[in-house]
């Protein structure tokens, strides 16, 4: 099981670095579309919509590495104020939770995503509809991955601030 686990934290690294490395790419692309609009130069007429797809991409394919690194936001501060005989199973309920709403979406996105396989997107028609779906599909599908990973390892959900450490 750990062959598996290291694989994917492998998967998770590697979609991360993916979704950092689009972040330069739309720094980039806005720069150069703003610029030749202003100068009146030739204009590519899809990058707000491309841009529009990288952000959703960078999103959704960051999500399961953020998850695992605990990147998220959470309520530590109600947390620790808990007496730790129910902290434990509230936060069991909530990673089941988690991974129950991350499955059901995953469900509901995959024939979403088949659905639209030809449809072309109005704003680029070069790029099909189903491309809109298919990052939320691998990211919820991995989020629920990593959410039963925390059941069955055991591993908080939490990154464990002390209540001293919570507020300004």
């Amino acid at each position: 099981m750990n062959g598996f686990w290291r694989g994917f934290d492998k998967l998770l690294n590697g979609l991360a670095i993916f979704a950092a490395l689009i972040i330069p790419f739309m720094f980039v692309s806005i720069v150069y579309d703003v610029t030749t609009r202003t100068l009146r130069m030739f204009q590519i007429n899809w990058v707000v919509a491309i841009t529009e797809y990288a952000l959703l991409y960078a999103t959704a394919l960051a999500a399961p590495w953020l998850l695992r690194e605990k990147g998220h936001v959470s309520m530590e501060a109600l947390r620790t104020l808990m007496p730790a005989r129910v902290t434990g199973p509230i936060e069991k309920a909530v990673v089941v939770l988690c991974a129950v709403a991350c499955a059901i979406v995953t469900a509901f996105a995959i024939p979403i995503t088949i659905q639209n396989i030809g449809v072309g997107d109005m704003r680029a028609n070069f790029l099909d509809r189903w491309l809109l779906f298919v990052p939320v599909v691998i990211c919820f599908a991995l989020c629920t991955v990593q959410f039963i990973r925390m059941l069955v390892t055991r591993e908080s959900l939490y990154k464990g601030v002390s209540a001293d450490q919570e507020g300004l």
